[in-house]
């Protein structure tokens, strides 16, 4: 006797895996994708829309990170203070903080960033917590007043920011918190050691094809990336912390050429 094969039952997809799969096409990161790609980079409109699948694919380990920014911004939170999230793009950070940070009176979140867009994919995530968080557009290049914190988080942002101004603006940072409080930072960095920096390099180019970039899109990315991101030696990094006041600076996370400091007041 025969017995016929029979093929595994597929469900029908539903409409709403067919809306998640159609944005998760829609926002997928392809900008440097073709000839028109960008020569210089920009957080615009076209990169709020891809920013998430862009730090997801570009940043390893990006998860993790920012789980762990999370439980020291927990530890850190502390009554009628603010935690503070600089360059806080699309509000990746700030929406799992508002869902999970403790109920402490007059404790007050507050993102800021130089993107209307970024902001406005900001408000869209936080959903009904976006009246229980302030986003301000201001940029951090400039002079900035901070109210007194508990925590501050700067996640792939002093990278960004002109190296002749990240001392003043960590000092900045270090004059806000209050006694205790504390400096969190996740920045890419260069290794120590020049063979080893090259490995590095090569390594994360490894992580970002695995996740789908072509070599082409890759070094599209770093050429319009040139003279804008501009990572430091962790040692040089740690140092201008130092400089800053704070006494306290360690590592809490690393991987190859990303780091995660949390320096103390």
């Amino acid at each position: 006797m025969t017995t016929s094969s029979r093929l595994p039952s597929v469900r029908p997809t539903t409409r709403r895996q067919r809306i998640e799969r159609d944005n998760s096409l829609k926002n997928r990161d392809d900008l440097f994708l073709d000839e028109k790609s960008p020569e210089k980079f920009e957080f615009n409109s076209k990169v709020a829309e891809v920013f998430d699948d862009m730090l997801k694919r570009s940043v390893p380990l990006y998860r993790e990170c920012q789980d762990l920014t999370v439980e020291w911004c927990k530890r850190l939170a502390k009554p009628d203070s603010c935690i503070y999230d600089l360059g806080c793009s699309t509000g990746s950070l700030l929406s799992p903080l508002a869902r999970s940070i403790p109920d402490l009176p007059g404790l007050r979140l507050i993102g800021i960033d130089n993107s209307p867009a970024m902001l406005g994919k900001a408000h869209e995530k936080l959903g009904s917590f976006a009246n229980s968080v302030s986003l301000v557009e201001a940029d951090l290049n400039d002079s900035f007043s901070f109210n007194p914190a508990c925590a501050i988080v700067m996640n792939y942002t002093l990278q960004f920011i002109a190296p002749e101004g990240r001392k003043s603006l960590l000092e900045q940072i270090y004059q806000s918190l209050i006694p205790d409080g504390g400096l969190i930072l996740n920045e890419k960095v260069l290794s120590e050691d020049e063979r080893l920096r090259e490995t590095f390099v090569e390594m994360h180019h490894d992580f970002k094809q695995g996740h789908g970039y072509s070599q082409m899109e890759i070094s599209k990315k770093r050429d319009a990336l040139e003279n804008i991101l501009i990572p430091w030696k962790l040692s040089k990094t740690k140092a201008l912390i130092h400089e800053a006041g704070f006494t306290t600076v360690d590592v809490f996370f690393k991987w190859n050429n990303f780091a995660g400091l949390v320096a103390l007041k």
